[in-house]
């Protein structure tokens, strides 16, 4: 079991989810808790230990750390563009 942090904008960004994506959210989130990383979950270029993963049109940014994983963002991704401004 690793321990989870949600940053305030990632918990903000939890809220803001519909009930729907809001469980989707959820599962991701308890399975990196198990220590496995949910399914199209990408390193992001540019960071030593930063990931995303894709729920639906939901993205969650995390921080993998040796026993943590900092959750930086929940949002909802909107067209093109980079990471680098979360």
């Amino acid at each position: 079991m690793t321990k989870i942090t949600l940053r305030p904008r990632a918990l903000a960004g939890f809220k803001k989810a519909p009930e729907d994506a809001g469980l989707n959210i959820r599962i991701a989130i308890e399975t990196l808790h198990k220590g496995l990383f949910p399914s199209h979950t990408k390193k992001l270029g540019g960071y030593k230990n930063g990931y995303r993963t894709r729920v639906g049109h939901w993205r969650i940014l995390f921080i993998l750390n040796k026993s943590e994983i900092d959750i930086a963002d929940i949002f909802l991704k909107k067209g093109k563009g980079d990471y680098r401004r979360r």
